[in-house]
């Protein structure tokens, strides 16, 4: 962390005692639930759907109680799951934070986050060009001002966390996420990810970024999402890992996620070396690690590294994780019984929740936890040229044997699958 002022060590002190307050009063079910994140399909008639609880199907009817009755941590892409109006969404999310403030034990709000790697994934908002154009650019300041752009409508929509950018360093072109990534060389994926950073957090550290997918995750065999990855040690911490420390050391993000993937049949969601010993400790990594979506039940049904819920969600918990993102929320269930059989420690259970807490008060999420309707600022003209900028800066043209500039052309034929879909 960087240097705080003598104001700012007296509120970060009085947002860690309101939250061991806080903490105190709270049953185990009511810790559990603040590291969960649950996928709601909100709609405009106000009724709920669940995308996930233990099933793949959604569940219908009046599930607020069920999902929402302990409080929550998060909630998952409350604007990004539908395609709804963004302030008439912002109203029926205002109404489940509303049910968490008042109708809860202790009336704790969730944070919200949204994808955020091209623009927030809200419908109306900028959508800039791909990280690989951000790269491409070779303009960390006007990376930097994306991300300023991003963070800007994030914030004008109430959102605490983005889930970007992408670290990964482009290695194998049959990989289906390489457009996501910032390229093929690590220091200059650095370079853009802490401008990136800089801009999309701000002076306040919100909405906070979130790295991913730490580490390696863009190697994997075969050049499949899921799939292992083989390296060794050295090749991971200089090239793989080089962008996370730079970012980590330079911009101070808010959150990281795990890669799915296995290293040497340990997978990156339960490997302590890498997210505690490495990242937290060696590099002073001090905000929240978040699991990607169904990772931990990745750790039973595909790693075969657990024997049941209980047992992955430990896996989870003790190599560093804070929150489950959707998924099966193994963590619901499994770390109570993890915490009954021994599995994990309550001082460890007791400093993760303290970890969100305290993120959730320095935020001012207790003394605003509702979005202000009137404030949501998306897909301004402004914004719109600063994306038609980057996509500009970005072009690289190898060759040119007069094509270019067109002229006298009257039409331009797009070709492929993809040409007339929105």
């Amino acid at each position: 962390m960087g240097r705080v002022g003598d104001q700012g060590v007296c509120i970060m002190q009085q947002n860690r005692e309101r939250a061991l307050e806080l903490l105190g009063k709270m049953t185990v079910e009511e810790k559990v639930a603040q590291l969960v994140s649950a996928w709601l399909e909100i709609y405009e008639d106000g009724t709920l759907r669940v995308r996930e609880y233990g099933k793949k199907q959604s569940q219908s009817g009046d599930i607020r109680k069920e999902i929402l009755g302990k409080g929550i941590g998060q909630l998952t892409r409350p604007f990004g799951t539908l395609a709804n109006d963004p302030v008439t969404q912002a109203k029926m999310i205002n109404k489940v934070q509303r049910y968490l403030v008042e109708e809860t034990r202790l009336g704790i709000p969730a944070m919200l986050h949204e994808e955020c790697l091209t623009g927030s994934m809200i419908k109306g908002a900028t959508i800039f060009p791909s990280a690989l154009n951000y790269g491409s650019c070779w303009d960390p300041d006007l990376i930097e001002d994306v991300g300023e752009a991003i963070g800007d409508e994030l914030r004008s929509v109430g959102v605490h966390q983005g889930l970007a950018p992408v670290l990964d360093v482009a290695r194998d072109a049959r990989w289906g996420r390489l457009e996501e990534t910032f390229g093929e060389d690590p220091y200059l994926c650095g370079v853009m990810g802490i401008s990136y950073v800089k801009g999309l957090q701000g002076s306040k550290r919100s909405p906070l970024a979130t790295l991913k997918h730490f580490v390696g995750h863009s190697f994997s065999e075969g050049a499949r999402n899921h799939a292992p990855v083989h390296m060794g040690l050295r090749e991971l911490y200089n090239t793989f890992a080089l962008p996370f420390e730079m970012v980590v050391k330079h911009a101070h993000p808010g959150g990281l996620m795990p890669a799915y993937h296995d290293i040497d049949g340990i997978p990156c969601t339960a490997n302590r070396s890498l997210v505690t010993d490495l990242l937290k400790k060696q590099w002073g990594f001090d905000g929240l690690v978040v699991a990607d979506y169904e990772a931990v039940v990745q750790l039973l049904h595909d790693h075969h590294t657990a024997n049941d819920m209980a047992e992955a969600a430990a896996l989870a918990f003790n190599a560093g994780m804070d929150i489950e993102l959707p998924g099966f929320t193994v963590f619901k269930e499994g770390l109570i019984e993890a915490l009954y059989r021994g599995l994990i420690k309550t001082p460890d259970l007791n400093m993760a929740v303290l970890r969100v807490l305290e993120e959730k008060f320095r935020q001012g999420l207790f003394e605003h936890p509702y979005i202000d309707e009137a404030s949501i600022d998306l897909g301004s003209q402004k914004n719109h040229d600063l994306a038609v900028k980057a996509a500009e800066q970005s072009i690289v043209l190898l060759k040119n044997d007069g094509v270019l500039p067109l002229e006298g052309v009257s039409s331009v034929a797009l070709v492929g699958a993809l040409a007339d879909h929105p």
